[in-house]
Parts: structure tokens; C-alpha cells; sequence
């Protein structure tokens, strides 16, 4: 939101807290859908359906270009592979499966000083500024123009919501990370009305069982037609929902989720109680890469977004099926360019193709986690996900794990009823299975606390970084 309208906004009533919302998502909406948007558009719907071939093409072009402009216009860049001995001859006649030559850049570097990856040739009145809230507590600086921007939702437009039979034009809801509802605000209502943009704005916060029914009043009286934001918001809103015995009275054109891991169980639950499909989408505040998924329920990187590589410690290629370190190169952003960029996730390519007919845009089996989520057993193994924690015990509705050491892990628990020690008992097993003899305790708490945008944490670890840090075993013996 505008500074201005941020200043004054938490201390005016709900309807001129929505004019204020309307007025910048004016701005907004110009700015994202104005200049070469439609132009963009087309272009991205001509590659929806693209050879192998003529992707391959394009993606050898875009990335000479994208090369040879960080090399002559990008401090980082020009430093690092001056260091390096990296010659602009050699970028220009790269190949994309050759880019495991080049050095990759590590999330910390752009945490430093975002502004060192800055293209010096563009205008600085140009450039605008988006940050993420950073597992860290350290936020990451996205940095761009207008026209970038443009290219960013054209993607989505195209792929996110166009695959999902909707569009960014389309009625929405959004559960996303800024405070809508101004903090200390206990009453409803919990949302925001965008009248410049069709969108009903929920508060990520006040998600509870005394509050969900205004969530439905609201969506049932707005009936956006597509609904949009953190996927982990969605389902327990949906759980709550279904625990309540409600639903909605219309059924909406699609849930388009991002931020969390969209899990079966997931899909399940919001399609029961929210009447409509979830798809998931995976994508950055760096806006260097964009993985949707398609009719046929696959998740397919969209390279001509950003190419994804799927790594080992040492940056080379793992084969399908093997997790890995996720490695990403915007090709859309030559304000801020971003190569081979660790945005710091674990995935998998598939074995399988797709029957959506899409072999240009590959298939990635599943985005893990985060590097930052991964703990490690007192043995060096390591786990990443834990949907497993509580699957198919229905009165737990949301689970977070803290490791406290090796062997020693708190699982806090917001449950609808007492625990019995049943549960206790079946939870202890599944961490023993996974990890080895381990101690497990269990708290019950009334919620689980997000980050300062509203972001749900399934893990947080007490281990150093460097005890936990991925494929990487000798890095793990010499904490053990």
C-alpha cells in the first residue's frame, strides 16, 4: 500500500479503509495489467503450445541475451565471473544444458545488497521494490519495473489462472500477507473490498472457529469467482468449515494456492467445503521462476517464465525421481537478473509425462520443502516434509515441528478435542519410524503463529544450518 494511504489507514472505519484499498489497487491494476500486458499475454499463450523444439530455441536465445546483458550491465555478475575467468564470448555461445558452467549465486548474496544485481543501464526512478518476510527474519528485495511486472502476470494470467479455466480479470478473493485488518482488531469483519479490482482481501490472521462463519458471509455474498493466496490459509479455513458443517453457497471457478506445499489431503478439504478444484502454484518473490499445475493435476515448470535446474552440492544435474537443490534463472527480469539463482527448495523431476500434451513445460514430481524446514535424525538422516505428522487423525487440524537437538522434538498441536494418548503414541512411532529412537513431545496450543506476512511454518529447527544442510554428509559428521 502507498505510504501515504499506510500512515492514516489503520485509524479510519472499514469503509474508508476499502476506498483507501480501492484507490491504490487502482494504481495497482494499471501498473500490472496496463502498458504491454495484452501483448504479453499472447505471447505466452502462443508458447502454451510450443514444440520441445521451439521451446529449446527460444530458451537458447533468451539466455544468451539474458548472459550477455548481466555480464555488461550487472556489478554482481561483472565481479563474479571476472573472478571466475567467465569471458563474454563464452556466454554468448552457451547452451542451456552447459549452464552448469557457471557459478551459482547464493540467496545470501542477494539478501546483502539487492542492489548490487541492478542492471546500471536502467533508470533508478524506474525501479520498484517488492520484499518477502524471509524465514530469516531478513527480507529478500525483489526489484523491478512496471513492464517486468507486466510480464510476471501475463504468465499467471496464462498459465496460473488460465490453466485453472480463469483469468486475473476474473472476480477473486485473496488470503494473502498484508494486514488488512489492522492489528489489535478483534471484530469482524475480517476482509477488505478492492472495488478497482473485483477483490474480497481476507485477513490471514483472525483465521478461527469463533470467526469462520464471517469469512463465509463474506465470500457467499461477494462470489469471486476464483479464489487465490496461501494454500495452507485455504485449508484450514476449509477445515474449520467442515468441522462447523458449512460450506458455500455457490461454487466458485477455481482455487489457485500458492506459498505452501498443496498436499492431496489438502485438495480434499478445501474442494469439500470451498466447492471448487485446488491447483497449486509455485513461484517467488524473485519472480525467477513459476511452476503450475495443469488440467491433468501435474505441476509443470514453465521455463520460458525461468529455467529450473535441479541440482547436487556440486550444481550438476540430478537424474529424475531424486530430490535436489532447486537452481533458477529468470529470463523474464533483466532489471534485476537473477542466475542459477538457490532459492532455497528441495524438488524432484517426474519419470512420468503428461497427458495435458505440454512436453515443452517438463514435469517436476513435487516441490519438498525448504532448506531452511529440513531436520536431521541423531543418525544424518534428514527429512524435509511432514504431512505424515498428522494424516488421517482428524481431530489435529494443524501441526508444527520444532527440533529442539538431534534426538529431542516438540510437535505443537491445535487439536479439536483433548489429545489421548493414543494419538500421543501414534505420533511418537511415525517420528521413530523416520528418524530412529528420538523423543517426541507433544503441546497443545489454541494456534500456531505465522510470520510477519501471515505465512504458516510447519518446521522450525534449533540445529545450526550447517548441521542440516541437505545432501551433504560431511557437513553432517562433524556435528554429530
Amino acid at each position: 500500500m502507498a505510504h501515504f494511504l499506510e500512515r492514516f489507514y489503520p485509524f479510519v472505519p472499514a469503509p474508508l479503509q476499502n476506498l483507501g484499498i480501492s484507490l491504490y489497487g487502482f494504481a495497482w491494476k494499471r501498473e500490472r495489467l496496463g502498458g504491454q500486458f495484452p501483448r504479453y499475454v499472447s505471447e505466452f499463450r502462443e508458447r502454451d503450445r510450443w514444440s520441445p523444439e521451439q521451446m529449446g530455441a527460444h530458451l537458447k536465445t533468451e539466455l544468451r541475451r539474458l548472459l550477455c546483458h548481466a555480464f555488461d550491465r550487472v556489478p554482481y555478475y561483472q565481479r563474479l565471473w571476472q573472478k571466475h575467468g567467465i569471458t563474454r564470448k563464452e556466454l554468448a555461445q552457451i547452451e542451456v544444458d552447459q549452464l552448469s558452467r557457471i557459478p551459482h549465486t547464493p540467496k545470501e548474496d542477494l539478501r546483502a545488497n539487492a542492489d548490487s544485481f541492478v542492471a546500471q543501464n536502467v533508470p533508478r526512478e524506474k525501479l520498484n521494490r517488492y520484499f518477502s518476510s524471509g524465514s530469516t527474519g531478513t527480507p529478500i528485495t525483489s526489484i523491478c519495473t512496471a513492464d517486468d511486472h507486466q510480464k510476471f502476470i501475463a504468465a499467471r494470467d496464462v498459465r496460473s489462472l488460465g490453466w485453472a479455466g480463469t483469468s486475473i480479470r476474473s472476480p477473486r478473493s485473496m488470503i494473502g500477507g498484508r494486514s488488512v485488518v489492522p492489528q489489535g482488531v478483534s471484530r469482524p469483519p475480517f476482509h477488505r473490498y478492492n472495488w478497482a479490482e473485483e477483490q474480497l482481501y481476507f485477513s490471514a490472521y483472525h483465521i478461527a472457529p469463533a470467526n469462520i462463519a464471517h469469512y463465509v458471509a463474506a465470500l457467499n455474498h461477494h462470489q469471486p469467482g476464483v479464489l487465490t493466496g496461501y494454500a495452507h490459509s485455504h485449508f484450514l479455513l476449509a477445515q474449520m468449515m467442515c468441522a462447523q458443517n458449512l460450506s458455500l453457497d455457490y461454487e466458485p471457478m477455481a482455487a489457485v494456492l500458492s506459498s505452501e506445499k498443496l498436499t492431496r489431503q489438502m485438495k480434499a478439504t478445501i474442494k469439500r467445503a470451498l466447492r471448487t478444484r485446488a491447483f497449486e502454484e509455485y513461484g517467488a518473490v524473485e519472480n525467477c521462476v513459476l511452476a503450475t499445475e495443469c488440467e491433468c493435476g501435474h505441476l509443470h515448470a514453465n521455463l520460458d517464465f525461468g529455467i529450473l535446474e535441479i541440482v547436487d552440492d556440486d550444481g550438476q544435474p540430478m537424474p529424475p525421481g531424486v530430490d535436489g537443490r532447486v537452481l533458477c534463472t529468470g529470463l523474464l527480469n533483466h532489471t534485476q537478473p537473477l542466475i542459477r539463482y538457490e532459492i532455497g527448495d528441495v524438488a524432484s523431476w517426474s519419470l512420468e509425462s503428461c497427458a495435458c500434451g505440454r512436453e515443452h513445460l517438463p514435469v517436476i514430481k513435487e516441490i519438498v520443502g525448504r532448506l531452511e524446514d529440513v531436520i536431521v535424525g541423531p543418525d544424518g538422516r534428514q527429512l524435509v516434509r511432514f504431512h505424515w505428522v498428522a494424516l488421517d487423525l482428524p481431530d489435529i487440524m494443524e501441526t508444527q515441528v520444532v527440533q529442539e537437538a538431534l534426538d529431542q522434538f516438540t510437535v505443537k498441536v491445535v487439536t479439536r478435542n483433548q489429545l489421548d494418548r493414543e494419538i500421543e503414541q501414534i505420533i511418537q512411532r511415525r517420528f521413530c519410524d523416520r528418524l530412529g529412537p528420538v523423543s517426541v513431545r507433544l503441546e497443545r496450543v489454541s494456534s500456531i503463529p505465522r510470520s510477519e506476512r501471515g505465512k504458516f511454518r510447519s518446521v522450525i529447527s534449533k540445529i545450526s544450518l550447517p548441521a542440516r544442510t541437505p545432501f551433504g554428509c560431511a557437513q553432517l559428521a562433524g556435528s554429530l
